[in-house]
């Protein structure tokens, strides 16, 4: 467990410093080699490696499912390239394109990290639902150039994202409401609505979903295997859910001066603010984290802009403190709720051994190695 609180606190030493561009871009580098190079650890990995050296399976499996995925594994399977070089090339161009992203707005990139890899980058990149990651990908470049006023470009990547995860729909979404100007009110008055049925899922199932699936029947064919599965419903909320809550309202106080004149920082606001509030359905729903986190970065970049706009610095350091010791609670709480993380290993030290294990040894690695043996 201990790499992966190391990882955000070597993030956070670098976020002090200013730093020569090479040194920039070799600790960039670093830090891509463990988020990208995970081997045994993880869940989704094992599925995907099977589909992608058994072709046929995968197209009788996948074939009505988002067909972007099926045809890109296909064709670098059948010319020959390693599942594992695919998988790991993809997760760097996904990480890239993170960089790039950020590349738009005034904030440390370093301190970025500190904050997304333990709330969002550890699930997508080490856990690695891998056709959401990409979809995640594609939605990072599609809100650059919605950002940059390139609206058919955002419309281009989001069909791409599409292609791959059908949760990108959301991002549909958040074109019709990232411009508004909510008031507080509503913001309030909204997340008291989400976090009291977050508390009870079992409403959402009988009073929401379950109309839905009678006028579509393709939702449930969908996402059924999520909603009506026990491991992905639960209706108890961590205390994290109420540390959010306390940044929703910390952040509605100082909207004012988050915001400012910019229209950039209204969008921040408005996207951060979404995933806050829908957070705790993601807790209670698992499909429903599937779908917030493509807003996850804008939810660190609203922390970066509320630290940014406390005049005193007292203050700033004193809410710069919350929020680490936050990330770190979250990182120890995701780490070891079970299996999947922890022991860590990298693809890069076996690729050096020449040492390969088989699929089967590696399935069952994590799971007979971890201290933490509960599965989500």
């Amino acid at each position: 467990m201990l790499i992966y609180l190391s990882v955000i606190l070597f993030c956070l030493i670098l976020a002090f410093f200013k730093l020569p561009k090479f040194v920039e871009n070799g600790a960039l580098i670093l830090i891509a080699v463990f988020l990208c190079f995970g081997y045994m650890t993880g869940t989704d990995w094992y599925n995907y490696e099977i589909y992608y050296n058994n072709i046929d399976i995968a197209e009788k499996i996948l074939k009505n499912r988002e067909s972007g995925y099926l045809i890109v594994q296909s064709f670098f399977s059948r010319i020959g390239v390693d599942f594992w070089v695919f998988h790991i090339a993809v997760k760097l161009l996904v990480f890239i394109a993170l960089i790039y992203f950020l590349k738009i707005f005034d904030v440390n990139i370093f301190f970025f990290l500190v904050f997304f890899i333990p709330f969002a980058g550890f699930y997508l990149f080490i856990d690695c639902p891998f056709r959401n990651l990409i979809a995640f990908g594609f939605s990072l470049i599609a809100f650059r150039k919605l950002f940059e006023n390139k609206h058919i470009s955002f419309f281009v990547f989001t069909f791409l994202a599409l292609l791959f995860h059908i949760s990108a729909l959301f991002l549909i979404f958040t074109y019709v409401i990232y411009k508004r100007d909510f008031k507080v009110l509503f913001i309030i008055i909204t997340t008291v609505i989400i976090y009291s049925l977050a508390f009870n899922a079992k409403f959402i199932i009988n009073k929401i979903y379950l109309p839905l699936i009678e006028i579509s029947p393709v939702i449930n064919a969908r996402l059924g295997g999520y909603v009506v599965d026990s491991r992905y419903i639960t209706d108890s909320i961590n205390l994290g859910s109420f540390l959010r809550l306390f940044i929703i309202l910390i952040m509605v106080i100082f909207k004012n001066i988050i915001v400012g004149e910019s229209k950039f920082r209204l969008y921040i606001f408005n996207l951060g603010i979404l995933y806050l509030i829908l957070y705790p359905l993601g807790i209670s729903m698992k499909v429903i984290q599937r779908i917030i986190i493509y807003i996850s970065p804008f939810f660190v970049l609203g922390i970066l802009f509320l630290l940014k706009s406390f005049k005193i610095k007292s203050n700033r350091y004193l809410m710069g403190l919350f929020f680490v010791l936050f990330t770190f609670w979250q990182t120890y709480s995701l780490v070891t709720v079970d299996y999947r993380y922890v022991p860590y290993s990298n693809y890069l030290y076996h690729w050096v051994k020449k040492d390969f294990p088989s699929i089967e040894y590696r399935r069952d690695y994590n799971k007979k190695k971890s201290p933490y043996k509960k599965k989500k």
